[in-house]
C-alpha cells in the first residue's frame, strides 16, 4: 500500500483517538463509516491482510470525505505533513554556488597544487571511503546520522504544523485544540513508516548536490575560461617537482589517457614552477574529466540506485495492524472457526472482571469465534485431557487470581500439563495467562501487589510464560489488548 493511503489512515486514527468522545467526529459517523465500509468488503474465511488493508482504507475515504466537508480549513490545510524536499531546492542552489564558486582560483594564475576542485575530489574520495566501511561502522553507531537528520526535519514539520493551526480561521477552539492534537498524534504515529523513506530520500539529494555543484564547478571553468587567459603554474614549500609530477599523474594520468594527452614529464613541471607558468587549458580539460570520473558519474549512479530503493520504502510502508485501534475495527470480521478456552483457577472472577474480558477477548480473538468460560478448576486438581475439537485454532485463556501464592508443583505443574498438551494439538493453539488483581488490591497495599506480580512472573518464567496483569479497575481495554498481544505462548514469529 502507497503512502498516501497509508498517511490517510493514520490521520483518520490520529482524528480519532484524539476525539474519544465523539465531540468533534460522532460516534454514530464513525459507525456508519464502518458499516458502509465492511458492506463494500464482505468478510471471507480467507482472511488476510490486504483485505484488512482494504477494509480501511475504504473506511479513511470515508471518513476524510466528512471531515472535508465538516471542516474544509483543516483537509485544505494537512498536505504539511505529508512534505517531502523538492528536487530543484537541492539542485538548483547547488548548482549555483558551483557555478559561482572560482573553480580556476581567484587570479588567472592556475595553482595546480591549490586548485579548488581538488577538495571537492578529495572530499568525495572520503565519502565513498566512508560508505565502504560503513557496513563494519554499524556494529559499533547504532544511529546514522542521516536518520538523525532525517528525525530532527520530521520534528520541525511536526513544530511547525502545530503552530500553523491556530492561524487557520476555525469558528470553535475546541476544533483547533482537537486540530492540533490529532496534528501532534499523527506525526507520532506516521514518523516511524517514513523515516527509511525520508532516510533514503536525504541521501539521493546528497548525492544530487554533489553532481549539481560537480557540474557547476566545471561549466563555471570553461565559462570563465571563455573570457579569460588563465595560465597554469605551482608553488611549494615542501614539494619537489619529482614529487608535485607524480601527485598530479596519480590525479590526473586516467584523464589525461582518455583524452590522449601526453602527462607532462618532470622538466614540463618544473618548467611550470611559479614564478614560470604555461597554458591552463589542458591542465582544466584534465581536472574536468577528472571530476566527471569521480564525482559525476559515480553520485549520478547512486543518485539512480537511491531512487529505486527509495520508491521501494514508500510503497512498503506497513500499518500496525495488531494496535488496539485497527484490533478494535477489524474484531468484527476475526474468529471464523476459533475456538477459545477460558479456564479460572481456583477462584471465580468479579462480574465486573468477566465483562471486561468478554469485551477484551471480542477483540484479542474477533467477534466471530467461539469463547467458552469453564467452571473454576478446583486448586490442586490436575487438568482432564483438552477435548477433541474440530475448529482450526484452539487457544486456552488461565485466570490465575494474585491472592494465592504461587507453587511450582501446583500451578506450575497445572501450567505444564496444558502446555503439554498444547505442543501435541493441532498448529496455531495458543496459550495466554492472566493474573486476576482486582481482589488482591483490594485488600493489600501497591507494594505487596507488585512483589505478588513478580512472585508470579517468576514461576511463568520457568516455563517461557508471560504473566498478563490485569485489573479492570486501573487497565484499559487498550493497555490490555497490547499486553495480551504479547502474552501468547508460543510466542509469534
Amino acid at each position: 500500500m502507497n503512502r498516501g493511503k497509508i498517511s490517510k489512515i493514520l490521520l483518520v486514527q490520529a482524528l480519532e483517538e484524539s476525539d474519544p468522545h465523539g465531540r468533534h467526529l460522532p460516534l454514530s459517523t464513525r459507525h456508519h463509516a464502518t458499516q458502509q465500509a465492511r458492506n463494500q468488503h464482505k468478510s471471507s474465511s480467507n482472511h488476510s491482510s490486504e483485505a484488512d488493508l482494504s477494509f480501511l482504507s475504504t473506511r479513511s475515504d470515508i471518513m476524510w470525505a466528512f471531515v472535508n466537508k465538516a471542516f474544509p480549513a483543516f483537509s485544505q490545510s494537512w498536505n504539511h505533513l505529508q512534505v517531502d524536499i523538492p528536487t530543484a531546492l537541492v539542485a538548483i542552489p547547488a548548482l549555483g554556488v558551483g557555478l559561482f564558486m572560482n573553480g580556476l582560483g581567484e587570479s588567472q594564475r592556475v595553482n595546480l597544487l591549490n586548485f579548488p576542485l581538488l577538495l571537492l575530489l578529495l572530499w568525495n574520495g572520503g565519502m565513498y571511503l566512508s560508505s565502504a566501511l560503513l557496513p563494519l561502522w554499524k556494529s559499533f553507531i547504532k544511529t546514522n546520522w542521516l536518520d538523525t537528520v532525517a528525525t530532527w526535519l520530521a520534528q520541525l514539520v511536526g513544530s511547525w504544523g502545530q503552530r500553523s493551526w491556530p492561524t487557520v480561521h476555525l469558528s470553535d477552539p475546541s476544533v483547533a485544540s482537537w486540530i492540533q492534537e490529532a496534528t501532534k498524534q499523527f506525526t507520532a504515529l506516521w514518523w516511524p513508516h517514513v523515516r527509511p523513506a525520508w532516510t533514503q530520500r536525504l541521501r539521493q539529494l546528497l548525492h544530487l548536490g554533489a553532481v549539481c555543484m560537480a557540474m557547476g564547478i566545471i561549466l563555471g571553468m570553461y565559462i570563465r575560461g571563455l573570457a579569460l587567459d588563465y595560465q597554469a603554474t605551482w608553488e611549494s614549500t615542501f614539494l619537489s617537482a619529482n614529487q608535485v609530477q607524480g601527485l598530479l599523474h596519480t590525479l590526473l594520468s586516467p584523464a589525461a589517457w582518455l583524452l590522449r594527452y601526453p602527462f607532462p614529464n618532470v622538466s614540463e613541471i618544473m618548467s611550470l614552477q611559479a614564478p614560470q607558468h604555461g597554458p591552463a587549458a589542458p591542465w582544466i580539460h584534465m581536472w574536468a574529466v577528472t571530476a566527471l570520473a569521480i564525482i559525476v558519474i559515480p553520485r549520478s549512479i547512486m543518485v539512480w540506485m537511491s531512487q529505486g530503493k527509495l520508491s521501494q520504502a514508500r510503497e512498503t510502508f506497513a500499518v500496525p495492524l495488531d494496535h488496539p485501534y485497527f484490533v478494535h475495527l477489524l474484531a468484527l470480521d476475526r474468529g471464523q472457526g476459533v475456538q477459545v478456552d477460558i479456564l479460572p483457577y481456583s477462584y471465580q472472577p468479579s462480574p465486573k472482571t468477566k465483562n471486561f474480558l468478554d469485551r477484551g477477548f471480542l477483540d484479542l480473538f474477533g467477534n466471530l469465534a467461539s469463547i467458552h468460560w469453564h467452571p473454576a478448576m478446583p486448586f490442586g486438581q490436575e487438568i482432564p485431557t483438552g477435548p477433541e475439537v474440530s475448529t482450526p485454532f484452539r487457544n486456552c485463556v488461565v485466570i490465575f487470581n494474585a491472592g494465592q501464592t504461587p507453587e511450582g508443583e501446583v500451578q506450575g505443574e497445572w501450567l505444564h500439563t496444558i502446555q503439554t498438551q498444547m505442543d501435541t494439538a493441532r498448529q496455531g493453539s495458543r496459550l495466554l495467562v492472566l493474573l486476576d488483581e482486582e481482589p488482591y488490591r483490594q485488600t493489600i497495599e501497591e507494594t505487596r501487589v507488585m512483589e505478588r506480580r513478580q512472585a508470579w512472573q517468576r514461576l511463568g518464567n520457568q516455563y517461557h510464560l508471560e504473566i498478563v496483569p490485569l485489573d479492570p479497575t486501573a487497565t484499559s481495554q487498550d493497555q490490555f489488548l497490547q499486553q495480551a498481544q504479547t502474552g501468547f505462548w508460543p510466542a509469534s514469529g
